[in-house]
């Protein structure tokens, strides 16, 4: 009887260690730019607002994070250059103590400032929001990204109507100031015109004040001796000729720098209406080349993402199959080692009661911190190195196999060598293959 509850006991409290292993969320995917990898992007978990742990993508653009369910996620993407992104995982959803192991695999293209085809505003929102559908997946949210996406791409044919617009408000300026520079052109005609009668009273004045000079002096040479009037018409006829080269003198000067003036604002206005003319030419044809090449470069960006993410559903199916497969193996597992305990017990009786360790109370369990893994392979000439950095909240871990072509393979752990057993050992609790 006492060997029946001994079998019991034991029996039913490693059943119910089993099936309360707690599942968790792979969350893992690719960084890419223009449809290619990149290297050194960043990735953070914010859990709460506040940041969990981050990693730096190597040669390859990828990451992985290994998330408990029972709570909210934001991952926040950024990279030189580009615009700053992030998504949401709505784990909370899930119970924390679920024995399930989903897996979420997707490509994250990241957009390059000053496209003109590309609502920037939008990455203020999430990019895409992941849920949990009450079963054993985790899935985008269809209609949010749908929305997003065509909120996103903004219309050629809304940024010609922009342009033309403000290629109207530009001209409406341009037209404004030309009316200035035409009020500013009368008003210096007016100007000279003003200057040019100014002139011509002086030059009367001064003819009029000659005449009266010279009937004053024909008075006066009545009475004079021949010779004295000779004298005096000839000083009077010096006098009416240097008053006349005075007010020609005047008068050339006048029309110089009428003309002058005249030439040098038709030349000017020449140059402006010409550069004006090959601005708009020129402004026009860039923004429509422009505006084309865009267009066409997201709409293939987005095609092809379309594209990659069927193939990562595919994957991720996979994946799911292999996780059942992993599940009905562990459930196995569990049946064969219920036996082996049962023989165990009967064979074992009294010393086995004797030697048995209690198993750890489920207050004191402390769940391991949240983890991120990012991978790189660099091939050379005679070895291949593989490096992988493990951030676990502020701690980072390098784990490095230098393999030579003639077989031989080095280990490192933070640069420090270690020996193959504690390698493996070490990063398979990562499932790292």
């Amino acid at each position: 009887m006492r060997r029946l509850l001994y079998f019991l006991f034991f029996g039913l409290l490693t059943l119910s260690t089993f099936s309360q292993e707690r599942g968790y969320l792979e969350f893992a995917g690719r960084c890419l730019k223009n449809r290619q990898l990149i290297k050194g992007a960043t990735v953070a978990i914010y859990k709460n607002g506040t940041k969990v742990t981050d990693l730096t993508t190597g040669k390859n653009g990828k990451f992985q994070f290994f998330l408990d369910f029972g709570t909210d996620y934001k991952v926040a993407f950024s990279y030189t250059g580009c615009a700053d992104m992030y998504l949401m995982i709505y784990a909370s959803k899930c119970p924390y103590d679920k024995g399930i192991f989903p897996i979420y695999d997707g490509d994250i293209p990241f957009f390059e400032f000053n496209n003109p085809t590309i609502n920037y505003p939008l990455f203020k929102n999430p990019f895409t929001k992941i849920n949990y559908d009450g079963k054993k997946t985790f899935g985008d949210d269809e209609p949010y990204v749908k929305d997003f996406l065509e909120k996103l791409l903004i219309d050629p044919e809304e940024i010609n109507k922009k342009n033309v617009q403000l290629a109207i408000e530009k001209e409406k300026l341009e037209m404004g100031a030309k009316l200035k520079r035409d009020a500013e052109e009368k008003e210096r005609q007016a100007q000279l015109a003003e200057a040019q009668r100014q002139a011509q009273e002086e030059a009367d004045r001064i003819k009029k004040q000659a005449d009266e000079q010279a009937r004053a002096n024909k008075k006066n040479s009545e009475a004079k001796t021949p010779i004295a009037k000779q004298e005096s018409e000839s000083n009077q006829s010096m006098a009416t000729e240097e008053v006349q080269l005075t007010i020609d003198k005047e008068k050339r000067s006048i029309k110089e720098k009428q003309n002058k003036a005249i030439r040098s604002t038709y030349e000017s206005d020449l140059l402006k209406i010409v550069a004006t003319n090959e601005r708009k030419e020129k402004e026009g044809q860039f923004t429509k080349d422009k505006g084309k090449a865009m267009a066409s470069e997201v709409i293939e960006t987005l095609r092809k993402d379309a594209e990659v993410k069927a193939r990562s559903e595919q994957i991720m199916f996979d994946f799911k199959m292999r996780n059942k497969q992993v599940v009905l193996n562990r459930g196995i597992k569990n049946r064969e080692m219920l036996t082996l305990i049962r023989q165990t017990a009967f064979n074992e009786r009294d010393a086995t009661l004797a030697s048995i360790k209690k198993f750890p109370e489920a207050k004191n369990y402390k769940p391991k911190g949240f983890v991120g893994i990012s991978s790189d392979v660099d091939k050379g000439t005679f070895k291949t190195t593989y490096t992988y950095t493990i951030s676990e909240g502020t701690n980072k871990t390098t784990y490095r196999r230098e393999s030579f072509n003639w077989g031989l393979n080095y280990y490192y752990k933070n640069d420090k060598e270690i020996n193959e057993l504690d390698y493996l050992k070490e990063i398979a609790q990562y499932n790292i293959q």
